[in-house]
Parts: C-alpha cells; structure tokens; sequence
C-alpha cells in the first residue's frame, strides 16, 4: 500500500487539499477537467483513500457526516462554501466526511443508519427548519450531531448548536441603513420555516420599529432568481426604495441584476447582504454585507463534533457567530 498522504497528492496535482478532499469524496461542483487531473495523479501514485481498506488493516478512521437538508439540493453558495470549508477542517484533523444530500422528511432515516452501521461517528446538519421532528427524535436517541442554525427544546449533552447571530444581524443591516439617512427600506426575507430567515427578519424589523420607517418584507426565499423577479416587477411599477436589506447574498445579488437589466444605477438603492460569501466579494459591483467568520465556524463544528465523538465535555453546547459589516460597493 502507497504511503503517500493527501497533501502529496495536492502538491503534485497543483490543487488544493480541500480541493482534493472534495474529488475524493465525490463532492459536487468541480469541474471535469479539475477531477480529471487530481485522479489521474491519484491513480498515477497509488492513493488509496478507501475507508473500508484501512478499517481492515486495524486503522479504523473517524468519519463524519455532512447532511443537507434543503430541497432544493446544493445550489446554494452558502451551502457550498460550509461544506468546502468543513471537509477542509476535517481533512486537516485526518477525518473523513460522507456528504449526503436530504429533500424529504423519510430521507433523515439516513442519519441514524449510517450511525448504526459505522459508516460515521457523528453528524454535522445544515439547513434544517424550525419544524423537525425526525432531527429532534435522532437528538433524543443520542446520536451525535452539530446543527447549524437551529434551536431545540432538547438540551442534551450530545448536541452543538452553530447559529450565525441571525437576530443581531438583522438589527445590525437595520442600524446600518438607519445611520445612511433613509426613510425607506425593504427587506427581501429569507425562508420563514427556518430560524436564518425568521429572525434575521424580526431583528431587522425590531430596529425599525417607532423610528417612522417606511419598510416592506418580500418574500425572497433566499433564491436569487425570485429575488430578481420580484424586484423586476417592482422597478417596473416605480416602486424603488431607498435601501433593501437582503437575508442573504444571492438575493442581493438578484436585486442588483433586476437594477442592471432595467437601466437603473445601483447607486440609486443602498444595498447590503447577509453571509458574506465569496459571490458578495466576486460580482461587480462588490456586495455590502453582514459577516461571520465561516471558516471559525467550520473549525468550531468539525471539533465540536469530534469531542462529542470522543465523549469529551463541551462546556457551552452552542457557539453563536460574531458578526461584522464588510461595506463595499453597494
């Protein structure tokens, strides 16, 4: 058997080792040309990263589980970019991660299963709604599991809870177009079932309470093309506000693109996202938005996640993101 490690097999392919970890994994969203090279290397040197062989050669790996929960698969950038980050943070504490992607309420059998036969250890869930009575049922079973962005009446020893500040966040994008003299200011609002929506929503709307604030919520659903759809029809009806405050990026995104495609400057609307993803950083122009540090939070998860493994005390069992303003061109 090769002795060769991942982070040879990064240095000679030229890539990454999160990007080689994704490969390996089968995760989605590289391009074939990428997965093409990073193999061939693979093959080339004899790489075996094969779970099941080394677990009969005595040296039993730790496995872990991501598990999304959304129906609408991994479109989303936030969801792309955590994983990246997680598989990255497992990778650097030799862990590996089974990624599996949940659409339906029978599908969340697929936790405790995979639990029970060994294929993992512990469970990291993102995306989860306010409504989930599988989740709390594996919760109250005993299973290990790191959340993100969830709240449980179970407080159990065997739970991390990761929140990104959701409710501070949304005060904090209401202070901000307060501080920028506007009287007028929506709010394209996330999915209401789940708690990043919800309460980035009531912050958002606490803060603007009594201040004599013109302000509507549209349901952008946290999708960039209803976003778009939505803001398309209200630019072609005259109604533009002074300021939108978007519950993630990609909406945000969707508002600058209905701006562009009907001849109106985005400087004519104070703009500012939430999650900071690289899409906010990239597109032109540059994305006002609400921050945490994903890449702490990922770090936090994976060695929440492994303690839980190892039967080791957490001393707080949730850990909420600090939150920052990254004001750029919008």
């Amino acid at each position: 058997m090769s002795s060769i490690k991942i982070d040879d097999i990064a240095r000679l392919a030229g890539y990454s080792k999160a990007t080689v970890s994704k490969v390996i994994n089968n995760y989605p969203g590289i391009s074939e040309t990428t997965r093409e090279k990073i193999m061939q290397v693979v093959k080339k040197y004899g790489f075996e990263p094969n779970i099941q062989a080394r677990n009969l050669a005595g040296k039993k790996d730790k496995v872990i589980g991501i598990f999304i929960l959304d129906k609408g698969g991994l479109g989303s950038y936030f969801f792309q970019y955590t994983i990246a980050l997680i598989v990255e943070k497992a990778e650097e504490k030799n862990v590996k991660v089974l990624i599996s992607l949940i659409k339906t309420s029978e599908e969340k059998i697929k936790i405790k299963q995979l639990i029970d036969n060994g294929t993992i250890q512990g469970a990291i869930v993102i995306g989860a709604t306010l409504e989930e009575p599988e989740l709390e049922n594996i919760i109250e079973s005993g299973y290990n599991l790191v959340i993100f962005d969830y709240k449980t009446e179970t407080r159990l020893k065997n739970v991390f809870l990761i929140n990104s500040n959701n409710y501070n966040g949304g005060k904090l994008a209401a202070k901000y177009l307060l501080e920028k003299g506007l009287k007028t200011v929506y709010h394209f609002a996330g999915q209401e079932n789940k708690l990043a929506g919800l309460e980035r929503e009531e912050g958002f709307l606490d803060e603007l309470e009594g201040r004599g604030i013109v302000c509507k919520v549209l349901k952008g659903e946290f999708q960039l093309e209803i976003a778009k759809t939505i803001f398309t029809h209200m630019i072609k009806t005259g109604d533009i506000p002074e300021g939108i405050f978007c519950a993630n990026d990609e909406m945000a995104i969707g508002c600058l693109e209905a701006l562009a495609e009907n001849g109106v400057s985005h400087t004519r609307v104070k703009l500012i996202g939430f999650d900071n993803n690289q899409i906010s950083r990239l597109y032109r122009p540059r994305v006002t938005t609400i921050g945490y540090n994903l890449d702490k939070m990922a770090e936090k998860a994976v060695e929440a996640i492994l303690r839980l493994i190892e039967g080791k005390k957490i001393k707080e069992n949730i850990y909420n993101g600090e939150l920052k303003i990254y004001e750029r061109e919008t």
